[in-house]
């Protein structure tokens, strides 16, 4: 799981990282994605061409990133290094809570060109091939 997040460099705390840190934001991410892209293209995009435009498709995408945030800053904080406050500031945590939310949108968009083909409205976003 460490060289997927290869943007991330934790020098203090390496072995809590890699035992759980990685793990629980992966599956963070995974989760999230997955039922983003459900949502949009196999609940919505059956249903009706209400939400089928590229303003859609991003505003899914944002609300992908920013659940992804708020939930791997929660889960991290007071799983992995078991914070009773957020008193504390660990720039570690909020570096790999950035870093896990972009890389949520990448795979929004990449997941995105698999999902699109069960979808009837929605077939052609983000991109028409």
């Amino acid at each position: 799981m460490e060289n997927f997040y290869f943007l991330f460099d934790s020098t203090k705390h390496f072995q809590l990282w890699y035992e759980k840190g990685f793990t629980i934001g992966f599956m963070v991410l995974a989760f999230s994605t997955l039922l983003y892209l459900s949502i949009f293209y196999l609940l919505l995009g059956r249903k009706s061409m209400r939400f089928s435009s590229m303003g859609s498709w991003f505003l899914f995408g944002v609300y992908n990133l920013i659940t992804i945030f708020i939930i791997t800053l929660l889960l991290e904080g007071f799983q992995v290094f078991e914070l009773s406050v957020f008193g504390e500031f660990y720039y570690e945590i909020w570096l790999f809570t950035i870093i896990n939310a972009l890389y949520g949108f990448v795979l929004y968009f990449l997941f995105s060109l698999v999902f699109k083909r069960f979808s009837i409205f929605s077939k052609y976003y983000p991109v028409k091939f």
